[in-house]
């Protein structure tokens, strides 16, 4: 069976970072195919790698690695994805909603997670160039880019994420 990766690579300096994590959050990707036909994407496996402040922490401060990232693909996620999520305050009616995979991490650095068999009926051709989007809760439960700079606050950034998938092909759609 044939294997489709989605490789995200950080590419905020990490000599002078950008606070914008919208800016590097999101990111425009290039398969080594022109396009590929796909009936169904199977995710098989992921690992996400953070990076955290290169010094001392502030007083009192720790890393603040979060217990999932959500990824977007909009190509698919858009209609393979339905997240049912709590509402972002106790007895409210205020839900966030989303389409991204939400994809739990350690409380180390580095996660890797296969055996998974995570189905999306795709039933099209991908092109060649994909959006990725990685977002993250902040602490008022919104949905907000994932942090792509560290600080001496323990703020951890997001510095590379592979997604793997399996595919099935059919014809040429």
């Amino acid at each position: 069976m044939p294997i489709l990766t989605f490789h995200y690579r950080n590419q905020n300096p990490t000599g002078s970072p950008s606070t914008d994590d919208d800016k590097f959050a999101k990111q425009k990707l290039r398969m080594s195919s022109l396009s590929v036909p796909i009936q169904k994407l199977t995710l098989v496996g992921y690992c996400i790698n953070l990076r955290k402040f290169d010094g001392t922490l502030n007083a009192g401060k720790s890393h603040q690695i979060p217990d999932h990232i959500l990824v977007e693909i909009p190509e698919f996620t858009t209609q393979g994805v339905n997240n049912v999520s709590p509402p972002k305050t106790h007895n409210g009616d205020d839900y966030v909603q989303t389409h991204s995979i939400p994809l739990p991490l350690t409380d180390n650095l580095n996660t890797i997670n296969f055996g998974m068999n995570l189905d999306f009926i795709v039933n099209k051709r991908l092109n060649r160039e994909l959006t990725i989007h990685l977002k993250k809760y902040n602490e008022n439960n919104e949905i907000v880019s994932m942090t792509t700079s560290t600080n001496a606050d323990g703020q951890v950034a997001a510095d590379h994420v592979l997604l793997y998938f399996n595919y099935n092909s059919v014809g040429n759609f």
